[in-house]
């Protein structure tokens, strides 16, 4: 759990005020337990509490040892008390209740108190109930809203919001999106401006509407906050941008070696595996991260090449303390270069191979709209060759959202391939992701991707990797819809009516779910009202030189996206810095993965220790 947390201080909102503010809340959690204690962690848990706080603050508050939550009893127990901290999800509780039945049948006496988070829950209330533990237990929650990833990072980090929105229709994770943004303005001041597009963008609008009213005077102070604009991003409204393969470094790393909570693992095979935290701790890290991974190598070498020099001018020559105390920091520097040298090596290796560059020539074909037939044939040898099911998932889903659905005339035959390669119980897998619309057999009608694409500019010729000068860099001439719309809200916020808006506001009618821009102010009460924006409202935020824009993720973000508006922040016309929220951070393999039934995933998932380590 312990790795070197990113500098909160140096971005454009001072975010350390959120991670001592989780870190306070878990300590009077910790503290509300008296005397020695057991942490139970459930998995997916214990990898971002790292990101709040590190082990020897648990232990200075009694923490004895952490576990994993698993059925297994607890046995060589030599303290009285155990306290579960867990996201409250029903085979959570299921897994509590049968852990303590199992370790009371042994005699072991012991104290349970069950942290549920980011809130308890009457469904989890209820199988203690059923389990017949109720009396057990003391239940209490960990409201644990946004975790700080980065300077500029904040994540949710509710793993199965896109599949709950889009499949199950479960909606709480857009009131835990409201809680968390009312978090954030209680910190920071209200945000006057917000903008948005899409079904669920608008239902967390309402949400925050609604708890500003119910909070009446006591609701944050309007005027004088230190984020202008909020821009909320409903991932349906843009499926297609997760889905495609991110050419950035740190896409690519994720990509190839998964980042998880910050962390990347790196080890030839048969060795241990090392950990390293990505993030703006790791100055080297900073220069290179949002770069296309084409310019890295180039990069890496220059900063290499540079402290060689530097090393030879210091031989036989006098220095004075400054320059010898300068250079001392760039020899600094050394380790974490040589570290991303070993990263550029390992995604080298992967990006080299013949079904990666298959894989990525059939995304920008289907992007580009031809060779269709050709893209579901390499589809198919791809298959034959044993890719990936998350890739040839990815890849189906990509046809189907660039041409309307798949050809009829390959969709029986790719799917009934899926099913032969990778096992009949996908049949379950292909339905719920055609039960969610992101892979459907073509009907009859125009797809309106053609359309949104040459609107927005989706496509662009000739991008220059090593010096870029659009976001379409990020995707290897692919700009992300999700960016190009936060680039649209922008430019309407700053007055801009030009023909060409005026076409991009034609084109948003083709894109699914309503457009809003309202004003939150107060009435002449002070009671908390929204307006429509417009009327000279946010003139004063116009006018000013640069803004602070929070752009929240209704169902992930990519960290290609992420490149993208830090890009955006570079540009003078925009004008702009970002603060980047979500309720996940993904890649389009981690997002389909949602949709595997669980008796899937099990199959597919290797079983991991019990001890935290």
């Amino acid at each position: 759990m312990s790795t070197p947390l990113p500098n909160l201080s140096s971005g454009s909102v001072p975010l350390f005020q959120i991670r001592e503010q989780a870190r306070k809340a878990l300590v009077e959690a910790l503290d509300s337990v008296r005397g020695k204690k057991i942490l139970i962690l459930d998995r997916k848990v214990s990898g971002f509490l790292g990101l709040i706080a590190e082990v020897p603050l648990l232990k200075e508050h009694g923490v004895e040892r952490l576990l994993y939550l698993q059925e297994e009893p607890l046995t060589g127990i030599d303290v009285r008390s155990v306290i579960y901290l867990v996201r409250s999800r029903i085979e959570n509780a299921q897994l509590i209740a049968q852990q303590i039945l199992q370790t009371n049948k042994l005699g072991t006496k012991l104290e349970y108190s069950v942290f549920f988070m980011p809130r308890r829950t009457m469904v989890c209330e209820k199988v203690f109930q059923e389990e017949g533990i109720a009396a057990d237990v003391t239940l209490s929650e960990y409201p644990l809203d946004f975790i700080p990833f980065d300077s500029d990072i904040l994540s949710l980090e509710l793993d199965g919001a896109y599949k709950e929105l889009v499949l199950d229709g479960d909606t709480s994770s857009l009131y835990y999106t409201a809680r968390g943004l009312m978090q954030l303005q209680s910190l920071y001041g209200t945000i006057p401006e917000v903008k948005g597009k899409g079904g669920h963008a608008l239902a967390v609008k309402n949400l925050l509407t609604l708890m500003r009213r119910e909070m009446g005077l006591k609701a944050p102070r309007t005027g004088g906050g230190q984020i202008d604009t909020l821009v909320l991003v409903d991932r349906t409204v843009d499926p297609l941008t997760p889905l495609c393969t991110q050419l950035t470094y740190e896409g690519l790393v994720d990509e190839t070696l998964h980042i998880k909570n910050g962390v990347v693992q790196l080890g030839a095979e048969g060795q241990k595996q090392q950990k390293f935290a990505l993030n703006s701790a790791d100055k080297v890290y900073l220069e290179l991260r949002d770069l296309s991974f084409a310019a890295v190598g180039p990069k890496l070498s220059e900063r290499a090449k540079s402290l060689q020099t530097d090393y030879k001018g210091s031989k036989g020559s006098e220095r004075s303390l400054a320059e010898l105390k300068d250079f001392a920091a760039q020899l600094k520097s050394l380790p974490n270069i040589t570290r991303h040298i070993n990263l550029a090596e390992a995604i080298n290796r992967v990006i080299a191979r013949q079904n990666f560059r298959d894989r990525v020539t059939v995304e920008q074909s289907l992007l580009d709209g031809h060779s269709v037939d050709a893209c579901c044939e390499t589809i198919e040898t791809l298959m034959y060759q044993n890719e990936d099911l998350m890739t040839i998932l990815r890849l189906l889903c990509i046809l189907s959202h660039t041409q309307g659905g798949v050809p009829k005339k390959h969709w029986d035959v790719l799917r009934r391939e899926v099913l032969h390669t990778y096992g009949h119980e996908h049949i379950l897998t292909l339905a719920a992701l055609q039960d969610a619309g992101l892979l459907k057999p073509q009907q009859g009608g125009r797809s309106t991707f053609p359309a949104v694409k040459k609107a927005f500019r989706l496509l662009l010729d000739n991008v220059n990797d090593t010096d870029p000068t659009d976001i379409a860099y990020t995707y290897a001439g692919y700009a992300p819809l999700s960016i190009r719309l936060v680039e649209h809200a922008l430019r309407s916020s700053t007055g801009e009516s030009s023909s060409k808006e005026l076409g991009l506001e034609e084109a948003l009618k083709a894109i699914p779910g309503p457009a809003f821009d309202i004003v939150q102010t107060v009435d002449e009460h002070g009671l908390p009202v929204e307006q429509s924006a417009g009327a000279g409202l946010l003139q004063g935020s116009r006018d000013k030189k640069r803004r602070v824009v929070l752009v929240m993720f209704i169902g992930g973000v990519t960290f290609a996206e992420i490149g993208a508006l830090r890009f955006l922040s570079t540009r003078p016309e925009v004008r702009s810095d970002f603060v980047i929220a979500t309720t996940k951070l993904v890649n389009g393999s981690s997002m389909l993965e949602t949709f595997l039934e669980d008796v899937v995933s099990e199959a597919m998932l290797s079983k991991q220790p019990s001890s935290v380590t």
